[in-house]
């Protein structure tokens, strides 16, 4: 490189170190250094700048610079906290009112589909007859269907009264106790016990289903050779019933797994969230909302694989189900019964597909919302506010709210 006579040429070192001194313009990454600062490479673990300690890892709410982290920043945790938390109180709001219709549903299906199924079993013959205490079990069956869709639904609102309490308290004053911190308590305690309970239920109700495995296939034998005689035999073989238990027991271990440390992870992380807006000293609480995030992942993987199914299925039913239907009745040879039947079969099967595609959607839709609520309450309450070693407390407000958010960190 040549320049005018006279004039000294810079070499190609000179050039790059002079143009990295110059002042930044304000178009900067987050990888950038503060404006008006010289700019030098990330420091290595180990390595000691001047004026600051030894760098040792940037987990702790500051970037390798020393300065706070953008997702560790108190106004952006509560921006994220206040959106969480108010779209989850919408969509829990939705899932009560499908709850509520559900759950009438479901009761008014148990009883009067039963009723629909014992009729149409006594008119294919004389010899079938149906006890007098049948309406009785069926009206029994409906009435604790409907118990039990109320319980879900009052724990339900419950769990989103106390995300709500805990949301508020965060976002307001969450280095004083909670104003509300009794009722929180009396919240917390109420779903531990049901989280428990959901965790040593499934696993009863998983032996109790194995348990049941043999009388079912006994009870189906028997009742087999009682209306069809001509069966070669009323007993099924035992290896035949041993493996259909023992395969239902260990196919259902992992689910069983699943289900437990996923209820486990959210009492605990309920448990510290309580305990820290009651003021008692706990342990972190972003440990235990990274544990429920990362496990939220697996349910919200296999809830968008289930919806893609039905999305795929209903739309199958929709195309060919109405042109099989009509070649079906258009049969001289079909009889009316199965005519009459394919007529409300086939639009109920969609109804309920197009239902049951709503309800995964919504449930996807609280996991991810769920997830994000976790990690901001976490992000908040403890990496928000906690720095590095030998580095002071992280400042209030963000980095276009407060100009001077990196003062005492360059």
């Amino acid at each position: 490189m040549t320049g005018p006579p006279g004039d000294p040429v810079p070499d190609k070192d000179t050039i790059d170190s002079d143009t990295l001194n110059q002042p930044s313009t304000g178009q900067q990454s987050s990888a950038q250094p503060p404006s008006g600062q010289a700019w030098r490479p990330p420091p290595v673990p180990g390595e000691t700048a001047s004026g600051q300690p030894p760098f040792n890892q940037p987990q702790s709410g500051l970037d390798a610079w020393g300065r706070p982290a953008l997702e560790f920043d108190p106004a952006t945790n509560r921006l994220a906290l206040a959106r969480a938390s108010a779209r989850l109180n919408t969509w829990l709001s939705v899932l009560l009112a499908a709850l509520l219709v559900a759950g009438v549903a479901s009761a008014l299906a148990v009883f009067f589909g039963g009723r629909a199924g014992l009729d149409a079993l006594t008119s294919l013959g004389g010899s079938v007859t149906v006890p007098a205490y049948t309406d009785g079990l069926l009206a029994l069956a409906a009435l604790l269907t409907l118990a039990w869709s109320a319980i879900y639904l009052v724990l339900v609102n419950w769990a989103r009264e106390l995300l709500r309490r805990l949301a508020g308290w965060a976002l307001s004053t969450p280095q004083s106790i909670a104003p509300d911190a009794a009722r929180s308590e009396q919240l917390r305690r109420t779903l531990s016990g049901w989280l428990t309970f959901g965790q040593w239920g499934t696993v009863a109700g998983t032996v109790l289903s194995a348990a049941l495995v043999p009388i079912s296939l006994a009870v189906t034998a028997r009742l087999t050779s009682f209306y069809f005689p001509d069966s070669s035999s009323d007993l099924l073989p035992s290896g035949f019933v041993a493996f259909q238990t023992v395969s239902g027991l260990v196919s259902a271990v992992p689910g069983v797994v699943i289900v437990w440390l996923i209820l486990g992870a959210i009492r605990r992380f309920m448990n510290l969230a309580v305990q820290r807006a009651r003021g008692l000293a706990t342990a972190p609480l972003w440990p235990a909302a990274r544990v429920v995030g990362n496990w939220f992942i697996l349910p919200m993987i296999l809830l968008g694989l289930g919806l893609l199914n039905l999305l795929v299925v209903t739309g199958v039913l929709a195309v060919f189900g109405g042109v099989g239907l009509s070649q079906i009745t258009s049969l001289d040879t079909s009889s009316a019964l199965l005519r009459a039947v394919l007529a409300w079969v086939i639009p109920l099967a969609f109804g309920f597909l197009v239902f049951a595609a709503l309800i995964y959607g919504l449930y996807l839709a609280l996991l991810i919302l769920s997830r994000s609520y976790a990690l901001s309450l976490g992000r908040l309450l403890d990496l928000g506010t906690q720095a590095a070693p030998n580095f002071p407390a992280l400042p209030t407000g963000s980095v276009g709210e407060n100009p001077n958010v990196y003062k005492g960190y360059q």
